[in-house]
């Protein structure tokens, strides 16, 4: 990785960290926020995370309450939804209802990129928040995904 400064501030710029699990694997989530706690990231850094997205292939299920992904190849499963804070334009439908929508039509769904609610802020304060969720959830309470968008599988 290749970190460059900001002329004029002597701050870093924006970066972006890529993870790509090899094929028929998956990076478990719980384990990166694990990982980052035994770090410096862990304890004191003025560095942080934006947000966190993932693309993540699996089935999709629709029950009464929620939706879930179902990850191939792990037991990791996700709440699918929208973002709580934002409210989509008028006349537009968010990528999460188009998903519903797609699904309630019979279509598949191949893939979906979200975004990982919690995931945003400076690193103590975000492993802190992430922890003490993971410990007030029960260990079958999935995260919640932001839908960014979807694939629809070919038939």
């Amino acid at each position: 990785m290749k970190y460059e400064v900001e002329p004029g501030t002597g701050k870093y710029r924006h970066g972006t960290i890529t993870f790509a699990a090899k094929k028929g694997k998956s990076i478990d989530l719980r384990k990166i926020q694990e990982d980052l706690r035994a770090t410096r990231l862990g304890k004191s850094t003025g560095s942080g995370v934006n947000y966190l997205d993932i693309t993540a292939e699996g089935e999709v299920a629709v029950g009464d309450k929620e939706t879930l992904l179902k990850v191939s190849g792990a037991e990791q499963q996700f709440l699918l939804g929208d973002d709580p804070k934002v409210k989509p334009k008028e006349g537009e439908k968010t990528a999460y209802q188009r998903l519903t929508d797609a699904l309630a039509k019979g279509k598949k769904i191949a893939s979906v990129t979200a975004r990982v609610q919690g995931w945003s802020g400076r690193w103590p304060a975000v492993l802190g928040e992430l922890a003490k969720e993971t410990e007030k959830k029960s260990a079958k309470k999935p995260s919640l995904l932001i839908v960014k968008d979807f694939e629809i599988a070919e038939k």
